[in-house]
């Protein structure tokens, strides 16, 4: 089985609901909407906003292997602008699809060399891996339903500042703790407990998969917000790999919950949002002791001082 892919070009007014709809009614599949966006700077990084203008639906259509695809893509045009002639298409294209597979999405996720302490493993590749890398540290993953497979880079700065450091004995609170890339190497360096944060009902599962993949003890995970953590001076390391706008936010818990002397990972960080990070964390006792950039992300390393 092969694809061809179609782009229908509607006005913005348009019932895009019922035009997918139709769409699998006659076979389509995989509809969805390509609404134009305005990318806007927030104090956070990024946002969007729709444009008002024409929108594109995207979909798809499955023929047999070696049938001749512009001659059905002609012929599939033809019914498509015949069935949606009422909804006013505007224009429409077809194309092969770069992902005509069901596992070609897998050539997004290679192999990461983080370091010379560290690979990244995508699990399919665990066998090819294995004869390969000389790193004494490998954390297998498979990307799931929440964020985090190391290849952002705030998450390779943390992890690059996490083998910096001795966790022997150590406590961990890890704040947006994603599938818990972060949980899990701290987990291997030794460090005495983890405790894995984050708003996403699927953490629980994704850690606790990801902590199988790589044989090692599931860090502790809780499901909510880090404000509402309790109790004080419980941990050596915090990290947090959030935004400037949420670390801010976590201030008073993050100092709360450290130890004196303990240090703070700050990440997911753009130029914009660093000065005002810098300032809450500065004004309480922090000491900025690293910084590190990777392409427009930011990550800092504070050591607290109470």
């Amino acid at each position: 089985m092969q694809w061809i892919e179609y782009q229908l070009v509607f006005p913005a007014e348009t019932d895009t609901e019922s035009v997918m709809y139709l769409l699998g009614e006659k076979g389509f599949a995989n509809s969805w909407v390509d609404a134009p966006l305005e990318i806007l700077r927030i104090p956070d990084g990024y946002d969007y906003a729709v444009k008002d203008t024409d929108v594109t639906v995207i979909t798809y259509e499955a023929v047999e292997e070696g049938a001749d695809i512009e001659k059905e893509a002609e012929q599939s045009l033809a019914t498509l602008h015949r069935e949606l002639a009422p909804f006013g298409m505007r224009e429409s294209r077809w194309k092969e699809p770069e992902l005509q597979h069901a596992d070609d999405w897998k050539a997004h996720f290679d192999i990461e060399e983080i370091s010379d302490e560290l690979v990244l493993i995508p699990v399919w590749k665990k066998e090819e891996a294995a004869d390969k890398y000389s790193q004494p540290y490998r954390i297998i993953f498979e990307p799931g339903g929440a964020f985090g497979t190391g290849k952002h880079g705030t998450t390779q700065s943390c992890l690059r500042f996490i083998e910096q450091m001795n966790l022997e004995r150590k406590n961990v609170l890890d704040i947006g703790a994603g599938s818990g890339i972060l949980s899990i190497y701290c987990e291997m360096r030794g460090a005495a407990s983890v405790l894995a944060v984050d708003i996403n009902p699927s953490s629980p599962s994704e850690i606790e998969y990801m902590a199988s993949l790589n044989g090692v003890r599931a860090p502790e995970v809780y499901v909510g917000d880090g404000n509402t953590l309790l109790g004080e001076s419980l941990y050596d390391l915090i990290l947090i790999n959030i935004g400037g706008e949420e670390a801010v936010r976590q201030v008073d818990t993050c100092l709360r919950l450290i130890r004196a002397d303990g240090m703070l990972i700050i990440s997911g960080l753009v130029e914009w949002a660093e000065a005002d990070v810098r300032k809450v964390y500065e004004e309480r006792g922090c000491i900025l002791k690293k910084r590190q950039v990777d392409e427009e992300w930011i990550t800092l390393l504070f050591e607290v001082k109470k």
